[in-house]
């Protein structure tokens, strides 16, 4: 044990003068090469380590009259999320050295804190301060993004007039009247618009705003309402920023492509995929009267993580897994059918609308899909109906006789007992040579055509109709297996899966697809591409599509307040968009109930219609 102690003492020893050994050697060195070492540190994203070297050569170089390090000591501060510090940095910078090369860059570091501390006026202030003194087209471009994000937060009326008051530069006049025609629009005043809009000269409107002002010169001609705003919470950045681009992309192009941009107003902010994140954007925003609700997808880990923060601002989730929670989060909002859901509404479709009393079941024993199963047998438990067999699977399924057996051996005792038993039940049949292009006649050998009676010989032959569907839901990687095995024990039924089916191309090989024909899927969404896995990008783009349409439904029957959007929520009629439909419902109508009814055939995926467990409303083509 002492020995220990020792060798402990001695590695704590060395990492002790080698620290003060690497210190010595930075102190020994010139002015310029430690600005060298704190900049790399910095470049490096280790601000803690920057904010200390920069801190150093103040106090030990320069006695604190050093604008350059005084600045990157204030930018490493902003980066640690340290804005008060960084906030008197600045301001010292600005204070100290006067019209100094910094100036520009001091401005416009105020103004990152002041958005980072969610003062949007305060940065609109900042920014057009800065503005004039960059000759950088590039960085100026930068700054014009940076304002034209202010001006969409909503810059303060009072502010704007005092700022033109006094305003000189001819460029920011034409900014600072295009924020206050913006104004005039969310407050739905077509007169101060029009009035605003004339006054705005074109030729010193930097071309970063050009689009903003066409669209609010277009509301001119007509009469204008005030629009909602609706606060859009995602990652652009970090974990889960393809799901977040991709519902972006789809609620931008809905609204460039129709008129109901007039009406409802879009608040982006990124997450960058953090739960810390997510809670404090939130967090802000329930105190901003003027936001009616939040809209964006949210990992499970946010959505768990916001379920207990008591709002009264309505969340809408365009898709989750956590069945229940709508349950005890009254304010949370759920577009899409969870997992659990879909898995009810099939057992319905089956047993109530299609009256299907001999349903099999065959599914995977583990996992995700084990609990959608649980569901759905669940439901035909409470419908008053059995599955007549259930057989699982564990592994991958490159050979699954054994439970296929089981079935067909089921099937043939439903046969009535005036026709043969099947005395070949216990064929062997090679699964793995299954998965290659096969025939049906390379396991069975069928019958003449002309057969006036069969015997007990040719009972593998025989193509059973008694059991009226199978459920049999799959994982991502299974659809090879379960799809050629299937087709060789000779079932003439009714197939009803879950989405991972829908690898079209696999889907539609020979070996496959004409043995599906008919087949149906329950799903969130209308669309061969609905498996989330396989493409996460079209499906979050076809549903913000629809969501935002679901949302302008609402909206267009006017409302003002906060409250009247969630009552106008909860006792929606429901919605049927292009790729999904939303039927609120449960018990604190907060989870949409409404599934698509999909079918397979020809080689194609159709939507047939829309069924939310007491109506099925079909396609009329």
């Amino acid at each position: 044990m002492d020995h220990m102690r020792r060798l402990i003492h001695i590695i704590f020893s060395i990492v002790i003068i080698n620290t003060i050994i690497l210190s010595a050697q930075i102190d020994s060195l010139p002015y310029y090469e430690k600005f060298d070492i704190a900049v790399k540190s910095f470049k490096e994203g280790r601000y803690n380590i920057a904010e200390l070297q920069f801190t150093n050569i103040l106090s030990n170089e320069r006695e604190y009259r050093d604008p350059a390090s005084q600045l990157m000591m204030a930018k490493s501060q902003y980066h640690l999320d340290l804005f008060d510090k960084a906030n008197r940095s600045c301001k010292s910078v600005l204070s100290s050295y006067p019209s100094s090369p910094y100036e520009s860059d001091a401005l416009v570091l105020l103004g990152d804190i002041a958005l980072g501390e969610g003062n949007p006026t305060k940065a609109f202030k900042h920014y057009l301060n800065a503005r004039p003194q960059i000759e950088d087209l590039l960085y100026l471009n930068k700054i014009d993004e940076r304002i034209f994000n202010c001006i969409g937060m909503g810059v303060k009326e009072e502010v704007i007039e005092g700022l033109l008051f006094r305003e000189k530069d001819s460029f920011n006049r034409a900014i600072i009247n295009l924020s206050r025609a913006y104004e005039a629009w969310i407050n739905g005043d077509d007169y101060d618009l029009e009035l605003v809009i004339n006054e705005i000269d074109t030729f010193y409107l930097p071309g970063y705003f050009s689009s903003l002002f066409g669209a609010l010169n277009d509301l001119v001609k007509d009469e204008i309402k005030r629009p909602i705003t609706i606060a859009v919470v995602l990652p652009l950045s970090g974990k889960g920023k393809d799901k977040g681009l991709s519902y972006l992309l789809g609620l931008t192009e809905f609204l460039d492509r129709s008129s109901i941009s007039t009406s409802i107003r879009f608040l982006v902010y990124d997450t960058a995929g953090s739960v810390v994140n997510t809670l404090k954007i939130i967090n802000d925003i329930s105190s901003n009267n003027e936001i009616f609700a939040i809209l964006g997808p949210l990992s499970r880990d946010e959505v768990l993580s916001i379920s207990g923060l008591k709002l009264q601002l309505p969340i809408l989730i365009p898709k989750s897994e956590l069945s229940g929670l709508s349950n005890i989060a009254r304010n949370l909002f759920f577009l899409s059918p969870s997992s659990e859901m879909i898995a009810k509404r099939t057992a319905q479709m089956m047993i109530k609308e299609l009256n299907l009393e001999r349903i099999a079941v065959l599914s995977p024993g583990n996992g995700q899909i084990k609990v959608l199963t649980d569901h759905f047998l669940e439901e035909c438990h409470q419908l008053g109906i059995d599955p007549i067999v259930v057989e699982w699977y564990i592994e991958k399924p490159e050979n699954i006789s054994r439970q296929l057996k089981n079935i067909r051996r089921v099937a043939w005792s439903l046969v009535p007992e005036d026709e043969p038993e099947d005395i070949y039940l216990n064929l062997e049949i090679d699964s793995l040579d299954a998965l290659f292009d096969v025939d049906v006649t390379d396991f069975f050998e069928l019958p003449p055509e002309e057969v006036d009676k069969m015997d007990k010989k040719d009972s593998s032959k025989v193509i059973l109709e008694t059991i009226e569907a199978i459920y049999t839901p799959i994982r991502s990687d299974e659809l090879t297996y379960i799809g050629t095995q299937l087709p060789l024990y000779n079932l003439k039924t009714s197939f009803f899966v879950n989405e991972n089916w829908l690898d079209m191309p696999l889907l539609n090989q020979e070996v496959i697809g004409p043995h599906y024909q008919g087949m149906r899927i329950i799903s969130d969404v209308n669309s061969a591409i609905s498996n989330g896995n396989q493409d996460s990008f079209t499906n979050y783009y076809s549903l913000a599509v629809d969501h935002t349409s679901f949302i302008f439904t609402i909206v267009e029957q006017g409302i003002s307040k906060r409250k009247h959007f969630i009552e106008r929520l909860r006792n929606h009629r429901g919605f049927d968009g292009t790729r999904s439909s939303i039927k609120l419902g449960g018990k604190n109508n907060n989870e949409n109930g409404s599934a698509q009814v999909l079918e397979y055939s020809n080689n194609r995926i159709r939507k047939i219609g829309v069924y939310d467990g007491e109506e099925f409303s079909q396609n009329i083509e």
